[in-house]
């Protein structure tokens, strides 16, 4: 039984520390650092989206092309 009682202690203690270091960085200006984190996470997201088309406009080019080739390609012929 003593062990369970020590369980919860150290649980609520757990708990009261968390709360203790919220508060300090809030008081710190955390929420600074949050809003310049987002920003470049933000940014981070934009850039792969450009990196995301380029590659499909870049996939569409080249599956076009062997297209191409396939139809240019005449069966039985040999190179």
């Amino acid at each position: 039984m003593a062990q369970k009682g020590g369980t919860v202690k150290r649980i609520i203690l757990t708990l009261m520390l968390l709360a203790l270091l919220i508060v300090i960085f809030i008081i710190l200006g955390g929420g600074n650092l949050l809003k310049s984190t987002g920003k470049w996470i933000g940014g981070v997201g934009n850039k792969a989206e450009d990196i995301k088309g380029t590659i499909e406009h870049k996939a569409t080019t080249i599956e076009k092309t062997v297209e191409k080739l396939k139809e240019s390609d005449k069966p039985g012929e040999k190179k």
